[in-house]
């Protein structure tokens, strides 16, 4: 599926959030995003990250259960 990831300006990684109460933030701790796939909430320290489409072999449902079960499979693509 397709979803919409925001990459950091500094670290690079692409964080999206998996469910309504999923707040994630990069690993350099420079941008955030909550919301899941009911609304989306993003926040940055120095400049806006950009919004990035990208395809991942997940359901709606596996995202959920990743976050509900703290597995944390999902939510974060590390920076190159």
């Amino acid at each position: 599926m397709k979803i919409s990831t925001y990459e950091c300006p500094k670290c690079k990684d692409k964080i999206f959030s998996r469910a309504h109460h999923d707040w994630r933030e990069c690993s350099c701790g420079e941008i955030f995003v909550d919301g899941g796939f009911e609304y989306i909430r993003v926040g940055y320290i120095t400049e806006p990250p950009p919004m990035i489409e990208v395809e991942i072999d997940v359901t709606k449902k596996k995202l959920y259960d990743d976050w509900n079960n703290r597995t944390d499979k999902y939510g974060i693509i590390k920076g190159e």
